[in-house]
């Protein structure tokens, strides 16, 4: 694959090679060939995996010539009432769940969780388990039809399945909203390339965008692809999903152009504050997810009250 670029200064006789790539293309590999093992042992228990971000795209639309930067970790969503037995099936092959302490949600409540493969002592690889594409609380997704129009596939040449173009699409835009638009550069190639080659039909996208509570974020990110690759004939779907003219003028206040969110040095919570108002489509998504957001956040508050006394009392 073409993670590896090099950089010739004929006149000055010199050759550069960028190791990130080379780091990047020796992460692809060792993440693969575990997640392959995953996969063939997922099928033997009838469990249905379907890769999603960097491990779908860079074995369906990206080209072997063309980067995508390091792959951090595999996601993949399960059947939700799989999850457990993929939690089980991970342990078996050595995997230890990472449970992060500062974070308020119980296991029912969370929609991943994080697997870590240890070597030499140190976490080598993390696999992420979705069971939900984002938290049920904040998009309306019907994971029944979800999976029943996804696509039976392989991962080198192991069973699989594959979600349509267009869940692709919405998934990388619900991704983009909940980190802020921070960096979208790689998502918007990601949905460039799935609009290019993945054939996804906009018309069903836009129209899933409203039944997901997402058409907000997806207006935004298609302004924005526009704007970055200004060839792409999106124009009619991006007047589709046009919010109000203040709300349009507000997001792109916070977010102008393809470098992200104007004050991104905010902290997340500080970033969220600022946006979900804007993003999320209506009062209704707002104010429900709202309630559960302020749930965790004193239940976060309680816990580190009772962890401050304790730490006091002894």
């Amino acid at each position: 694959m073409g993670f590896i670029h090099k950089y010739v200064d004929f006149f000055g006789s010199t050759l550069r090679v960028n190791l990130l790539f080379v780091q990047a293309m020796l992460q692809y590999v060792v993440l693969f060939k575990y997640f392959r093992r995953f996969l063939k042992a997922a099928a033997e228990k009838g469990i249905d995996v379907a890769p999603l971000k960097g491990a779908h795209l860079l074995t369906s639309v990206y080209s072997d010539q063309e980067e995508r930067g390091i792959l951090a970790d595999i996601d993949f969503l399960v059947r939700p009432e799989q999850w457990d037995e993929v939690s089980v099936l991970l342990s078996e092959m050595g995997f230890v769940r990472h449970v992060e302490v500062d974070r308020p949600a119980t296991n029912r409540e969370c929609y991943e969780s994080s697997f870590y493969f240890y070597m030499s002592g140190k976490p080598r690889m993390r696999f992420e388990p979705h069971r939900y594409l984002v938290q049920p609380e904040r998009h309306p997704i019907d994971y029944d039809a979800l999976w029943a129009r996804s696509i039976k596939s392989t991962f080198d040449r192991v069973p699989c399945y594959r979600l349509t173009a267009e869940d692709h699409i919405l998934h990388s835009i619900i991704h983009l909203m909940t980190h802020s638009f921070i960096r979208p550069e790689r998502s918007l190639r990601d949905i460039e390339l799935l609009i290019r080659r993945g054939r996804a039909n906009l018309d069903i996208a836009v129209s899933r965008a409203k039944e997901w509570q997402c058409a907000r974020g997806a207006w935004l990110a298609f302004t924005l692809l526009k704007e970055y690759t200004p060839q792409l004939d999106i124009e009619d779907f991006v007047r589709g999903l046009a919010p109000n003219r203040g709300v349009r003028r507000a997001l792109r206040f916070f977010i102008p152009n393809i470098n992200g969110f104007r004050y991104a040095n905010l902290g997340l919570r500080t970033r969220e504050a600022m946006l979900f108002p804007l993003i999320l489509d209506g009062v209704n998504p707002l104010v429900r997810f709202s309630r559960y957001y302020v749930g965790l956040r004193l239940r976060d508050w309680k816990q580190k009250k009772d962890t401050l006394l304790h730490w006091r009392s002894s």
